[in-house]
């Protein structure tokens, strides 16, 4: 029993010797689905069908949020974006999508709407723009091999790989792109951050830091700021050689640069602003509120990214975000178990 990818509940066959599944049917719609995939459904003992109906949160729209303002959506589509970012020039949009083959990265010219698919994969990772807007960086993976890549998006072109490895869960994955010659890789599993430059056909790995998520260099290229694993908490240390690591909140997620002196984190639906020293990265005062949006749409990887006019962008969800009633299906492992068998004959 699972939940396909329009948030329909579904059920088939499994073979356990063989591995092979057989005609799936479709048997619930409507079942609430959370942006990051979780369905909210359950199955009792008893064979009872518990589930909230509600719509699918793992659609929804890019909208860009300045402190205390009303989120305005950008010029495209609802989709299920999964990781996206935005370049300097605020002109080039790239995201990837989750579709039913997969995964795509679109890139979308703000401009004047227009949109092309320029890679298709089992996992596409999160995109990042250049400093001049001309080329991404960004991981792949599938079933065998992890990759880091480079290229400048145009239809029908390929880009460059840096680095390769056979499926590792270790294997870091590009998470800033700071310049040029700059950029940073983080492997989730062991939270390593590393350093390499973007620019070399084969770059070296150097670690920075371990025990950190979210890790990003501020626009000086002074500071490094990130999420401890343990705790979340905000911490920010010099740049590109760490000394002391200044906590400049106690609970946070995803802190990303507004400026060399402001930095913004996430705590559920809401952003706080911290101001710094540019230079040692001391807190200047307090955290302030900056901003909230009950329907923000946590994503996979970054979910929230600097529209670099002083404002974020990030997925809002549907305007329905929480489920008014549970339904009950008594006996619904045995009408499943019939309809499977039916369609299967």
């Amino acid at each position: 029993v699972y939940i396909s990818m329009n948030g329909d509940l579904m059920a088939s066959r499994y073979d356990a010797a063989t591995h092979q599944v057989g005609r799936a049917v479709t048997l619930v719609t409507g079942v609430r689905r959370e942006a990051l995939g979780e369905a909210q459904f359950d199955i009792s003992e008893d064979g009872q069908l518990l589930y909230a109906p509600g719509p699918d949160a793992t659609v929804g729209r890019i909208v860009r949020l300045k402190q205390g303002g009303t989120p305005e959506a950008l010029p495209l589509e609802s989709a299920d974006f999964q990781r996206y970012d935005l370049s300097q020039d605020r002109r080039w949009f790239a995201a990837t999508v989750q579709v039913t083959e997969g995964m795509e990265l679109r890139i979308y010219d703000l401009r004047d709407g227009q949109h092309y698919t320029w890679l298709r994969g089992e996992g596409v990772r999160q995109p990042l723009w250049s400093p001049n807007g001309d080329r991404l960086l960004l991981g792949t993976k599938d079933s065998s091999q992890w990759t880091i890549v480079r290229g400048s998006p145009s239809p029908g072109a390929r880009p460059a790989i840096l680095a390769s490895s056979p499926f590792d869960p270790n294997f870091p994955d590009p998470i800033d792109y700071h310049d040029e010659h700059t950029a940073l890789a983080l492997d989730w599993s062991g939270s390593v951050t590393y350093r390499f430059d973007p620019s070399d056909a084969h770059p070296r790995l150097d670690t920075v830091i371990t025990g950190g998520r979210f890790p990003s260099v501020s626009p000086n290229g002074r500071l490094l700021a990130f999420q401890t694993l343990e705790a979340s908490q905000i911490i920010v240390t010099t740049y590109p050689v760490t000394s002391r690591l200044r906590q400049v909140a106690s609970n946070g997620v995803e802190p990303i640069w507004l400026s060399p002196s402001e930095l913004l984190f996430r705590s559920g639906v809401a952003w706080m602003l911290v101001r710094l020293d540019p230079t040692t990265g001391e807190p200047v005062g307090a955290p302030t509120a900056w901003a909230r949006d009950p329907r923000f749409s946590d994503t996979a990887g970054w979910s929230n990214r600097p529209d670099h006019a002083g404002g974020i962008i990030y997925v809002q969800g549907p305007v329905q975000s929480t489920a008014p009633y549970l339904r009950v299906i008594p006996d619904w492992v045995s009408q499943m178990e019939r309809a499977v068998d039916t369609a299967n004959r």
